[in-house]
């Protein structure tokens, strides 16, 4: 029922109205993977090209490099002034994502994981979905080192997708050296032999792709070297990944690299701090929000991309905002 009403305000136009809450401010859209069919975990061409069509129609994309400038600069913004980011740098945001923006003219970020594009590692939240959708096994019990537990039931895909997301949510809390031991050791509990180099379903883009990329609009830049969580790792390893990174994407691109994505959005002072020490000028959250003049250039909100054109129109518009909270 909520779907079908939330389809009928789209169509009616009801959303166009609060475009006007959101003047003097930036939103900055957040994409990860995509598909050519509709997935439940990706946005679909078909549902990108609406989002397109839509921000074409409402919206004014701008680079990130625009938006930062004028959020430091304190100059007026345009009204819908939007950015659009990508995370990681999975190959379809080349194969799919790329030719659209390219069609519409739009500009975009996308944010890379350089040892990903060097193919020496995976994101490490595809290594749950790849283990559980693997495992022959029916059931997980999983316990974690404070007594909690993870038990589930593994019948079908929707079941393993939903519990990967459970674990990976768990994970997240540990140090970083833990977090790599319990992963190895769900996967043997689960007789699944992880694969040195990323499956084609969790393959990166290539440094080539990542080239052509940001010679046309697409920018490419960091989100760290391996993908901590940056508040479970120790000072050194901080300016590793934020330092490495930046060297590394410079030398492949042949350009100063300036913005910064935080992996899961986690960040407390002490690594915002690190990032403009590296060097950058902006970093993004997963915080949700539009951003204001003058906002912390270094903590910037984001809002998901909802791959339905009527939740991404409620997001886009302002709606969410002015009620105060995202939708579920």
């Amino acid at each position: 029922m909520k779907k079908i009403l939330l389809k009928t305000f789209y169509n009616l136009g009801a959303f166009t109205p609060f475009h006007r809450t959101t003047r003097g401010k930036i939103l900055i859209l957040t994409y990860h993977r995509f598909s050519r069919e509709k997935n439940p975990l990706k946005t679909s061409a078909g549902e990108f090209a609406a989002h397109l069509e839509y921000l074409k129609k409402h919206n004014r994309v701008l680079s990130l490099s625009e938006a930062a400038e004028l959020m430091a600069s304190g100059k007026p913004v345009p009204r819908g002034a939007t950015v659009i980011t990508i995370d990681d740098g999975y190959a379809d945001a080349c194969e799919i994502a790329f030719p659209l923006l390219r069609k519409f003219n739009f500009p975009a970020t996308l944010y890379a994981v350089t040892d990903f594009l060097d193919e020496k590692l995976w994101i490490w939240t595809d290594l749950m979905r790849f283990v559980l959708s693997e495992t022959s096994k029916d059931f997980v019990s999983v316990e974690f080192e404070n007594g909690e537990k993870i038990e589930a039931k593994l019948s079908d895909a929707q079941q393993r997708l939903a519990t990967a997301s459970r674990a990976n949510s768990r994970l997240k809390k540990l140090p970083n050296e833990q977090k790599n031991a319990k992963i190895n050791e769900i996967a043997e509990t689960l007789s699944v032999k992880i694969p040195a180099l990323p499956t084609a379903e969790y393959a990166p883009v290539s440094w080539a792709q990542a080239r052509e990329m940001d010679a046309n609009n697409l920018c490419v830049e960091s989100h760290t070297v391996t993908h901590p969580i940056l508040t479970n790792i120790n000072r050194a390893q901080l300016e590793r990944e934020l330092q490495d990174s930046k060297k590394r994407l410079e030398n492949v691109l042949d350009r100063a690299v300036e913005n910064f994505c935080y992996p899961n959005g986690s960040l407390d002072e002490n690594v915002w701090k690190a990032v403009e020490n590296a060097g950058y000028k902006s970093a993004v959250t997963t915080d949700y929000g539009f951003n204001e003049t003058g906002a912390n250039q270094f903590a910037l909100n984001r809002i998901d991309a909802q791959s339905a054109i009527e939740n991404f129109a409620q997001s886009v518009s302002g709606f969410e905002a002015f009620r105060g909270k995202p939708s579920s």
